[in-house]
């Protein structure tokens, strides 16, 4: 139709199938959007990656510790000798591979931590007498570890754990004492 009939075409109804897009959000995007090369120049300088000749192969140190709460055969476990020409286990056979990238320490101890149950919340701590009313606990040697090297590696730590239950139990503890739920 022409105009001069009077219809003009943007004044006619329509059926909108899509939302508009407001300007506050497409502001919000396009600063997001112009930022993202910016990303790397935010990173603090604590959280550059090591120097490739403090690690092998440039790659930062981490720290992987594991309790075993039904227990293990002594025999089968521990290696014999000491030092890295120490003879391998049957369990620590299995990572024969990876022999040069861990480290076995064996002799240690907690001697004022009671056993049973309670005492898997003193593996990384040591803390005294975990069945005991007025039980601490302390930090544990993960945290102490990652506040040292934890800003070289993408997620400072992480705390895994099966069979727990309703968050009371953990192997990682604050400086203050406090459970860091896995």
């Amino acid at each position: 139709m022409s105009s001069s009939s009077g219809y003009n075409p943007a004044n006619a109804p329509r059926v909108a199938f899509q939302r508009a897009l407001s300007r506050r959000r497409f502001i919000q995007g396009t600063g997001i959007l112009m930022a993202l090369p910016l990303l790397d120049s935010m990173t603090p300088a604590f959280a550059a990656p090591a120097p490739a000749s403090a690690t092998p192969g440039g790659k930062p140190r981490r720290m992987l510790g594991i309790c075993n709460n039904l227990g293990l055969v002594p025999e089968n476990f521990f290696p014999k000798g000491a030092g890295a020409d120490y003879k391998s286990s049957p369990y620590l056979d299995l990572l024969q591979e990876h022999r040069q990238d861990f480290t076995v320490f064996s002799g240690v101890s907690h001697p004022d931590v009671d056993g049973g149950h309670p005492a898997d919340n003193c593996f990384l701590t040591a803390a005294p007498h975990p069945s005991s009313g007025g039980f601490r606990n302390t930090i544990s040697l993960d945290q102490h570890i990652a506040e040292r090297i934890g800003h070289l590696t993408r997620f400072q730590s992480m705390t895994l754990g099966v069979n727990v239950s309703r968050g009371s139990r953990s192997l990682s503890w604050t400086a203050a004492g406090i459970m860091i739920p896995t």
